[in-house]
């Protein structure tokens, strides 16, 4: 039996992981509005591990910053993140892009995708 939420949509967007080993980039596999799954091969993280994450969303060009995300599992080539606290703008913007994804993921129509150029750290 699952322990989640809400059905995870698949997504491939570049993260930026802020934790208390310093800083890294993976991809975003999957995403819900609790949390996502991270690929990061050899990541450094462990089960309970906060972290700060910036993910490029496909709806804008900007980033969004969620702090604190706990570490909830860990595997070989990726790790699962749950969002503990998300603002109301933030909250709300990521339930705009679940249900699109969600939305297009369930669709017959493949064309229906959302997707902004590939975003670079500064």
């Amino acid at each position: 039996m699952s322990k989640r939420k809400n059905t995870r949509v698949e997504m491939n967007r570049p993260i930026e992981l802020q934790g208390p080993r310093g800083t890294s980039q993976g991809v975003v596999r999957d995403f819900s509005p609790g949390g996502c799954r991270i690929e990061q091969p050899d990541a450094k993280v462990h089960c309970g591990m906060r972290l700060t994450l910036r993910i490029s969303l496909p709806d804008r060009r900007e980033p969004i910053e969620i702090k604190p995300a706990v570490v909830t599992w860990t595997g070989k080539e990726s790790f699962g993140v749950e969002f503990l606290s998300l603002s109301q703008d933030i909250r709300a913007r990521v339930k705009i892009v679940y249900d699109l994804l969600l939305e297009a993921q369930s669709s017959a129509e493949s064309e229906r995708v959302i997707s902004l150029p590939s975003v670079s750290w500064t």
